[in-house]
């Protein structure tokens, strides 16, 4: 009996201890897996998009270290994405700027990219051309001089200039089309190189004619100032001429030429005053 109760004291022991050490082992282990299993569910998190994941550090050892690592990367990608987005959003809002500025501007902006394809235009564009351009964004400027009769004269000389890859350019252009005669001022300027696309052209035109037909009709009224004043000038001493021999001779002529002096006065008097 004494050999069985040690027995069975010793297998309680032996039992005891084999289930406390698997306890042990078990609590390691999860402990040990758990950091992975944050890993692997903050990795899934950053792969949906959320870069705010932060994990619980627990440790200091190697999986706490590789832990804080992540959430070091977490952080970084957050704020990289958060200077994107505002970066993006910068972007819209200077694009919807420019766009407002071009769609309002009242000079002509049209684009061309490297190879002389029309990209980009404004409503300036249209009206002084008298034409919808929109049939034509991504067509050759070749096609376009062919296309546009009247507006041959102002592609040709952007057609001229882009072939021989001005930086930048200045030139008036006549035009006759159903506006009447035009006179465009244009301004042509190379744009930076593009990865993609390569070096384009912008050129800003404006519609001169009212300007130069201002500018006309102020000489010619300078013109017809300095004429009268110049006919002015001895008109006035004719009428004060005629006024004085009518006042002092009028009086002492026989009666027979005094009606004459007295018509011949009057009417260089009234034709001066007249002129």
């Amino acid at each position: 009996p004494l050999k069985f109760n040690f027995v069975i004291t010793l297998s309680m022991v032996a039992l005891m201890t084999t289930l406390v050490a698997l306890w042990i082992g078990i609590y390691l282990s999860r402990r040990m897996i758990s950091p992975l299993g944050d890993l692997a569910e903050g990795t899934r998190a950053v792969a949906l998009g959320n870069y705010k994941t932060q994990l619980p550090v627990s440790s200091s050892d190697e999986l706490g270290v590789l832990v804080e690592s992540f959430n070091e990367m977490t952080r970084q990608i957050n704020n990289a994405q958060i200077e994107l987005n505002q970066s993006r959003r910068d972007a819209e809002e200077q694009h919807a700027y420019l766009d407002t500025v071009l769609t309002h501007l009242s000079s002509g902006v049209i684009s061309f990219d490297s190879i002389g394809n029309l990209r980009t235009y404004n409503s300036g564009a249209n009206r002084i051309l008298d034409t919808d351009l929109s049939i034509f964004r991504g067509i050759r400027i070749e096609h376009i001089i062919g296309e546009l009769a009247v507006n041959e004269p102002f592609f040709s000389a952007i057609s001229k200039h882009m072939a021989v890859n001005e930086p930048e350019w200045q030139e008036q252009i006549a035009l006759q089309g159903r506006q009447g005669r035009q006179t465009l001022i244009c301004s042509g300027t190379r744009l930076p190189e593009h990865k993609q696309d390569g070096a384009g052209y912008v050129i800003v035109f404006d519609d001169a004619s009212k300007l130069i037909k201002a500018q006309r009709d102020a000489a010619w009224g300078d013109v017809a100032r300095r004429l009268a004043h110049e006919i002015k000038n001895p008109l006035t001493p004719i009428q004060l001429s005629a006024k004085r021999i009518r006042h002092k001779y009028l009086n002492q002529i026989d009666q027979s030429e005094k009606s004459n002096l007295d018509r011949a006065t009057r009417t260089i008097i009234e034709q001066v005053e007249s002129m």
